[in-house]
């Protein structure tokens, strides 16, 4: 257990908390310097997983979501930078990223109190907008950008979306025998990632789009590609077409 003199009841309950549950929530409330906040202050201790913070929604609401993170990590799930989950947020994903620690001593004052002298991590609980956008998209809600700052570094991750999401595609992609000729951003805001070469059901495949980016590095330059449209092209290192998808023009 963490050592440390009681300053005074706030702190008291802190460490009443992690001795009783694993972890403490502090919720912080709308004020005129900034959104409402919370994060966990333990689950480092806890469980050697980050700790997690997360804006702009109802304290009670934050608190209740934190907790559900917390209970997903107890059980043994690993939540990673870019990685998102429909297990969190009723009907929504939620995306996951690294918190920058230059952001530690306005958001985390508390957590930086438990956890002296020692370094820990943090993830930021991210929610997208009722279109399942978030908040890196050109099309986000401004109103909601003030709402939910993102505590993250600037990324070499190019799509808006993480790298765990499932997306379609085929085994011959997969195995490198053909390139990828035909990229869809469907209506719903799905990706097929398409040789062209078969339509057989047994060669489908699901995989997370990093699968795909690590085998073809090309596809990053479709990451704006909007939803609805499709982007093809006659061969490797050729130009991409991009195209509304028929169903979308009618």
């Amino acid at each position: 257990m963490v050592q440390t003199i009681w300053h005074d009841d706030d702190e008291r309950h802190v460490i009443e908390d992690v001795q009783q549950y694993g972890w403490h929530v502090a919720l912080i409330g709308d004020d005129p310097e900034g959104p409402p906040f919370g994060y966990s202050i333990g689950i480092w201790h806890t469980l050697k997983q980050p700790e997690i913070i997360m804006f702009g929604l109802s304290t009670e609401t934050m608190g209740n979501i934190i907790n559900v993170v917390g209970e997903e990590m107890r059980k043994g799930k690993k939540f990673e930078d870019w990685m998102e989950s429909d297990q969190i947020l009723d009907g929504y994903n939620c995306i996951f990223r690294n918190v920058d620690p230059a952001f530690y001593p306005d958001y985390l004052g508390f957590a930086m109190w438990f956890h002296r002298p020692d370094d820990f991590p943090v993830l930021q609980c991210v929610w997208p907008d009722r279109d399942g956008r978030y908040p890196w998209h050109p099309n986000f809600p401004a109103e909601l950008h003030a709402r939910q700052p993102v505590l993250a570094r600037q990324h070499p991750w190019r799509f808006q979306e993480g790298k765990n999401r499932a997306v379609f595609t085929t085994k011959q992609v997969l195995d490198g025998t053909q390139p990828i000729l035909l990229v869809s951003h469907d209506g719903e805001g799905d990706w097929q990632f398409l040789c062209g070469t078969t339509n057989r059901a047994e060669d489908g495949r699901i995989v997370s789009l990093v699968n795909v980016v690590e085998r073809h590095p090309a596809v990053v330059e479709l990451t704006d590609l909007p939803v609805g449209w499709q982007a093809v092209r006659d061969g490797p290192g050729q130009p991409w077409r991009r195209v509304k998808s028929e169903h979308e023009q009618e």
